[in-house]
């Protein structure tokens, strides 16, 4: 079984060696990860050649954003499964070999999802000067309602799917700019909501860094407001949507929060955690 790993980045050279790092530290060793940079002006590229590793493939295209990049690593994949990295986190070191364990004693599956290591991170002027162990928030149980009722703060970092995925057409929304990660989820789930699998054994770790470039991290609550009103208007319809609680009390919540911060009443969105 060979996995392909896909990693977008935009000028994340001081970082991305990491994230590389901690695919060629991977027991399992039949994989390819596929690096799409997204236009960056930093040394990206020097750094991935760098490496020396015939499995890592490079692309680079002009600047279109994180799902324009997924999808070019979509089109570039020749694994059975693709799996997905981000350039600011990183991979343990037995993920590939326990999910091709997991995945083979479950051949009905054809996406999958472990815990992982959340950690919500808060940086001035690029030092990290507090940070908050985020990871109860992934379940000891999982199921695509739950994915569909924001029962966990899904996130493409460490989910998988098998290359069908791709054969059925299913892409990222080159149009999304944030939640665009749920959104690709959300439309697997009502597709194949029985193919699901959850492995509930820590395999990754997340950095939630906020004050960085991060682009979600630093959401205004406006954006928050909007991505959830986009999500449930393009899958309200969806069986596993039925019966939802979370809209739309969560739209509702950040444009009253987004008043607030105008008015001056609450700091940035990004403070928010770490907040007293």
């Amino acid at each position: 079984m060979k996995f392909s790993i896909v990693t977008p980045t935009y000028n994340r050279a001081y970082i991305l060696g990491t994230a590389i790092q901690s695919v060629i530290a991977q027991t399992y060793a039949d994989w390819e990860l596929i690096i799409v940079d997204d236009g960056s002006s930093d040394d990206t590229e020097k750094l991935v050649y760098n490496f020396h590793d015939d499995r890592i493939k490079y692309f680079h295209q002009i600047n279109k954003g994180p799902s324009a990049a997924r999808n070019h690593g979509l089109e570039m994949a020749s694994g059975d499964w693709i799996a997905y990295i981000d350039s600011d986190n990183e991979l343990l070191s037995n993920y590939l070999g326990v999910m091709e364990d997991v995945i083979r004693k479950n051949p009905q599956s054809l996406y999958a999802l472990p815990k992982g290591n959340r950690t919500l991170e808060l940086y001035r002027e690029n030092k990290l000067v507090e940070k908050i162990d985020d990871s109860s928030d992934f379940p000891d149980e999982l199921t695509p309602r739950d994915i569909a009722w924001r029962k966990i703060h899904f996130d493409i970092n460490g989910f998988m799917h098998h290359k069908k995925i791709v054969e059925d057409g299913i892409r990222f929304d080159e149009t999304m700019d944030s939640l665009e990660d749920w959104d690709f989820a959300l439309t697997i789930c009502e597709k194949y909501p029985d193919r699901f699998l959850y492995v509930p054994v820590k395999l990754f770790n997340y950095h939630q860094r906020f004050g960085t470039d991060g682009l979600v991290s630093n959401a205004s609550y406006g954006k928050w407001a909007q991505s959830f009103e986009t999500i449930y208007q393009k899958h309200k319809n969806d069986k596993l949507m039925m019966g939802q609680n979370w809209y739309p009390d969560r739209v509702n919540k950040y444009k009253r929060l987004e008043e607030e911060f105008q008015q001056g009443k609450i700091q940035p969105n990004y403070l928010r955690y770490f907040t007293k």
